[in-house]
C-alpha cells in the first residue's frame, strides 16, 4: 500500500502533466519538505542576459492541501514570464532552497559540481537507491571529473579540455554535452561561444557515426593479441575473472570470429572444415529480431592465419549443430561471459564485434567480389557497401575498367 509521500508525489506528477498540457512552462517539485517551482528564468546576476533553468522558492510545505496554491503560483509565474514582467525581487522567500553552504560567487569546478549533484537528485525527487538514477549520475560524474576541481569553470577551460579528445569521438561529444549542462547550471559568462562549440562537437560525432567510420586496429595488431590468447589455459584468476569456466574455449572463439567474421551471436555455430586445401566454415546466420534458419559458407581470411591459429582444432563449451538448437536467452548469458573475458584479457582494447568489422574491411582490402563478401558475412550487398566499401569506390572503378579492357582484347 502506498504511503502518504508516494501519494503526494503521484498527485504532484499528475498536476505537472496538467501544467505541461496548458504550456505554463513551470514545473512543481518537492525539495526536502517544501514545494519549489522550476522554470527557465533570467539569471540572478544582473550583468548576465542568460535564460536558464532556476529554482523558485514559494514558502509552501509539501502537503496535499497546498497543491492548489502551488498551481496558482505556477500559473502566476508563467504569466509573468510570457509578459516579460518577471522580477526576482518579487519572488524572494524567507526559506531559500539552497541545500549546500557555498559562497554564491564560487566558480571553482569542485564547488559547482557539488551544487549540480544536489540539483540532479532534487529534480523530480530522484530516488538515490534506484540503480538507474545512480548509474545516470555516475556517467555524468565520469566526464565532469576530467577537469581539475580547483580550476575556475570557464568556457575556455571547457573547450581546452574537450579538444584533448579526438574530433568526432564519443569522449569529446560527452565532455561537450555534460559540461554544457554544468555551465548552464552555473550561468558562466560567454555561453554563446560554448554552445556553438558544444553543438559542433556533437554534430561531428553524429556525422562520423553516419559515415560508419570505425576506430579499429590494423589486422596485424588484432592477430598479435589473438595469438597470445588462442591457447590461454592460465588457471590463475582474479576476482573479476571468477566467472570464467574453461578459458581455452574463449581463445578459439576469439580466433574463429576474427578469421570468419561471424557475429558474436553466431560464434558457437561456426563449424570450420577444409576442402581442396582451403579452410572454410559453415555458420548459422543470426540476423536481428529474426529466428535463424539458414546456414552460410564463409571463407577463412586469411588462409595462412587460419592455419597458424589452428582453427580446425575446435575448443568450445557450447556448440550449435542445428538451427533449432539456437537458444537466444542462453546465448545472451553465454556471450556475456565471452565479452567479459575479452574485456578482462585485453584491458578493453576492443570488443568482440570489432573482429567482425575487421573481417569486413579485409574483404574490401583484398578486393573480394561484393556479392561473395556479402554472402560470407550473411548480410545484404547494400549493407556491405554502406559499411565496408566507403573509400573503395575509386579502386572498384579502376578494377572494372581493367576487366572491360581485358574483355575487349580477347
Amino acid at each position: 500500500m502506498a504511503n502518504s509521500f508516494e501519494i503526494l508525489k503521484a498527485k504532484v506528477s499528475a498536476t505537472n502533466d496538467v501544467l505541461k498540457r496548458k504550456k505554463i512552462g513551470v514545473t512543481i517539485y518537492i525539495k526536502k519538505d517544501a514545494f519549489c517551482l522550476r522554470a527557465s528564468l533570467p539569471s540572478k546576476d544582473p550583468q548576465s542576459k542568460q535564460i536558464i533553468q532556476q529554482w523558485v522558492s514559494v514558502g509552501l510545505k509539501a502537503e496535499q492541501k497546498n497543491i492548489k496554491e502551488a498551481v496558482r503560483l505556477s500559473e502566476k509565474l508563467g504569466e509573468e514570464k510570457r509578459a516579460g514582467l518577471f522580477r526576482w525581487e518579487n519572488w524572494k522567500s524567507k526559506e531559500e532552497e539552497e541545500n549546500i553552504v557555498l559562497k554564491p560567487a564560487s566558480r571553482k569546478v569542485g564547488d559547482i559540481i557539488k551544487r549540480f549533484e544536489i540539483d540532479y537528485w532534487n529534480q523530480e525527487n530522484k530516488d538515490k537507491n534506484n540503480k538507474s538514477n545512480v548509474s545516470g549520475w555516475k556517467q555524468i560524474e565520469i566526464y565532469l571529473n576530467k577537469m581539475e576541481r580547483h580550476k575556475i569553470l570557464t568556457t575556455e577551460n571547457i573547450i581546452e579540455l574537450g579538444m584533448t579528445a579526438p574530433k568526432g569521438s564519443a569522449t569529446r561529444r560527452d565532455i561537450a554535452k555534460y559540461f554544457l549542462s554544468l555551465a548552464k547550471f552555473a550561468d558562466i559568462p560567454n555561453m554563446k561561444k560554448l554552445q556553438k562549440w558544444s553543438n559542433a562537437a556533437q554534430r561531428a560525432y553524429t556525422e562520423k557515426a553516419k559515415l560508419n567510420v570505425r576506430d579499429r586496429y590494423p589486422d596485424e595488431e588484432y592477430l598479435e593479441i589473438i595469438r597470445a590468447l588462442r591457447d590461454d589455459i592460465d588457471t590463475k584468476r582474479t576476482r573479476k575473472e571468477s566467472f570464467l569456466p574453461q578459458q581455452r574455449q574463449w581463445g578459439w572463439a576469439l580466433a574463429a570470429q576474427f578469421i570468419f567474421g561471424a557475429r558474436t551471436s553466431e560464434v558457437w555455430s561456426i563449424k570450420p572444415f577444409e576442402k581442396d586445401g582451403e579452410i572454410l566454415a559453415h555458420i548459422l546466420t543470426v540476423e536481428k529480431n529474426k529466428r535463424p534458419t539458414e546456414w552460410r559458407v564463409a571463407g577463412a581470411l586469411k588462409q595462412e592465419w587460419a592455419k597458424e591459429l589452428n582453427i580446425l582444432d575446435v575448443h568450445k563449451e557450447h556448440t550449435i549443430n542445428e538451427a533449432i538448437e539456437y537458444d537466444p536467452q542462453f546465448l545472451k548469458s553465454h556471450n556475456r561471459l565471452y565479452t567479459k573475458w575479452i574485456a578482462a584479457k585485453t584491458n578493453r582494447a576492443f570488443q568482440a564485434y570489432d573482429l567482425r568489422h575487421s573481417y569486413g574491411f579485409r574483404t574490401a582490402n583484398l578486393n573480394i567480389n561484393i556479392n561473395t563478401a556479402s554472402l560470407w558475412m550473411g548480410h545484404s550487398e547494400k549493407e556491405h557497401r554502406k559499411t565496408y566499401m566507403k573509400g573503395y569506390s575509386e579502386s572498384d572503378a579502376i578494377q572494372t575498367l581493367k576487366l572491360l579492357r581485358q574483355q575487349q582484347q580477347q
